[in-house]
């Protein structure tokens, strides 16, 4: 496949002069594919979160895990679910301590007791998390919000959730906050040192309001480095593909599953890889079906430095495939429809 140029990074270049041209490329290391990820969940005697893991809107009924202090309700549990003791202690199993579990104690007020659990996930599963204020049926309304509705209705309000993929070896922080006149629930991605950073957003593609199906173009995104490659269609709750990529024993099967997503209608392709000239068995497979196609077939290829300098990933942090969504997300649109984004805020 003849490599289109990093389109995004090139139409960002200018507004980066600040970032050094010779500056090191973090070492890619391989992922560990069977490595799980884990997750830390904050709650309290005011705030309860319940973790699913099988994001809604999927088949799967997954399993079910509730974090939540002991004066919380009780309810009739979905699925499989995971007893915990309800008692507001933590409960570790070896994530790294960070500034949130260090400060767990300081300004809490109103008796909230706040406490942790740590939970081990299923590599690539697709997870919700969400979250409710004073009881599991209750939730922080906005002011705003909260005019002429009844207390039923405010009580039996749906509250905060988001959800995102799991990624093998990958450690992530989820909590709610509330400043009194609104609530949320955010997540970040816990690092080896204890640091954090936000996690990538990925933009849920729309659904017809006549039948619920997804509209557009099906992007799939590719996250290639040495010895595996992730994927799976971008903006939709699907789990992520993961296979090993250090010998031909799944090119075959892998080269089936590409040409079949080719031949889908309005499949578009994002490849973020080592370099261009990156070689494996699968991309090697990838590459075939993709030059196989027609020539305006739509697939770009992205380096992953080009990548992490447009988003400004510091040293530290890995590269993540919620990373290459996002940046394919843009790319792509930039490629296959000459739309140029706004330049982010502040960069």
């Amino acid at each position: 496949m003849t490599p289109r140029l990093a389109l995004l990074a090139l139409w960002l270049a200018p507004a980066l002069p600040a970032l050094a041209e010779d500056a090191p490329v973090p070492a890619v290391t391989t992922p560990n594919l069977q490595q799980p990820p884990r997750i830390r969940l904050f709650g309290s005697n005011l705030v309860n979160l319940s973790l699913y893991t099988a994001a809604i809107g999927t088949s799967d009924k997954g399993e079910l895990v509730r974090v939540e202090g002991k004066s919380a309700h009780s309810i009739t549990p979905v699925g499989a679910l995971f007893s915990m003791a309800r008692k507001n202690e933590n409960v570790a199993i070896g994530m790294p301590a960070s500034f949130a579990t260090r400060t767990l104690n300081e300004n809490t007020g109103f008796g909230a007791k706040p406490f942790y659990r740590e939970v081990a996930l299923v590599p690539g599963q697709r997870i919700s998390v969400s979250a409710n204020f004073q009881g599991y049926n209750r939730r922080c309304v906005p002011v705003a919000a909260s005019a002429g509705q009844s207390r039923d209705a405010l009580r039996f309000a749906p509250g905060p959730s988001l959800s995102f993929t799991a990624e093998p070896g990958t450690d992530y922080e989820v909590s709610f906050g509330t400043d009194g006149t609104g609530c949320g629930i955010t997540a970040r991605q816990l690092l080896a040192d204890g640091g954090s950073t936000p996690l990538r957003r990925e933009r849920q593609r729309q659904r017809s309001a006549q039948t619920g199906k997804v509209e557009g173009a099906h992007l799939y995104t590719f996250l290639f480095r040495p010895g595996s490659v992730y994927y799976r269609v971008t903006g939709e709750s699907a789990n992520l593909e993961l296979q090993a990529d250090d010998d031909d024993a799944n090119a075959d099967a892998f080269e089936t599953a590409m040409r079949e997503i080719a031949a889908r209608p309005g499949t578009q392709m994002c490849i973020v890889a080592p370099g261009f000239d990156y070689k494996s068995p699968l991309i090697d497979r990838l590459n075939r079906v993709v030059d196989e196609q027609a020539k305006d077939f739509p697939a770009i290829v992205e380096p992953i430095d080009s990548m992490r300098t447009v988003q400004q990933t510091e040293d530290h942090v890995p590269t993540t495939f919620m990373a290459a969504v996002e940046y394919c997300q843009v790319a792509a649109l930039v490629a296959f429809l000459g739309k140029a984004p706004e330049a982010p805020a502040g960069r």
